[in-house]
């Protein structure tokens, strides 16, 4: 019986002798997950160091969850922001209308310019169809606004070209592009000598 106590008594200091092993492992393998300046500090129980590194690991999985929030309100923002421009470029579609003023004075209505680069291309090709523009006003979500004074071809051909123009300015035809530019290459700056309104 005495022999089997004796036994048993070395047994159990081998065993915990590798529980505070594997422990020590452990937590060496823990602590070493963790920034030094977030445990170390002398003389400080094991337990202490524990604790900072769950208030540490617990910090870190709140912060991740708020910038998981942010990144999630951002790509809905994002997505939204892309649905409402796709909605608009589907309902706003190209329309053009001259109105009669006076017998030499003419109102041209453009709804559905995307850029500010149409507008201005607008611009040139009204003051090449007639003798000037007197005011012009941009809008990327309503009617774009022009006044023209003694045009010199009939309202359904202007209505007809500028179409092509911006369609073909707004998707990108080179060669139309082209030979816009080349018609326009002749044109002088009094073209801008008028009131523009944003």
């Amino acid at each position: 019986m005495s022999s089997a106590l004796t036994m048993e008594k070395p047994e159990r200091k081998i065993v915990e002798k590798n529980r505070r092993n594997q422990m020590k492992l452990l937590y060496s393998r823990l602590f070493s997950l963790i920034p030094p300046h977030v445990i170390s500090k002398e003389g400080d129980h094991v337990a202490d160091r524990v604790d900072r590194t769950i208030d540490y690991i617990q910090t870190l999985k709140t912060s991740l969850e708020m910038n998981q929030n942010k990144k999630d309100k951002l790509l809905s923002k994002k997505r939204s922001h892309e649905h409402m421009e796709m909605i608009n470029n589907l309902c706003i579609s190209l329309d053009i209308q001259i109105h009669e003023m006076t017998h030499d004075h003419d109102a041209v209505l453009v709804t559905g310019l995307k850029t500010h680069s149409s507008f201005c291309n607008v611009v040139q090709f009204l003051d090449q169809y007639s003798t000037e523009v007197t005011l012009a006003s941009f809008s990327s979500s309503g009617h774009s606004t022009f006044h023209i004074r003694q045009k010199k071809i009939g309202a359904d051909d202007i209505c007809e070209r500028l179409k092509k123009l911006v369609e073909n300015k707004e998707f990108g035809d080179n060669n139309t592009n082209a030979l816009f530019c080349n018609e326009l290459a002749d044109l002088d700056l009094s073209v801008w000598d008028f009131d523009i309104q944003y």
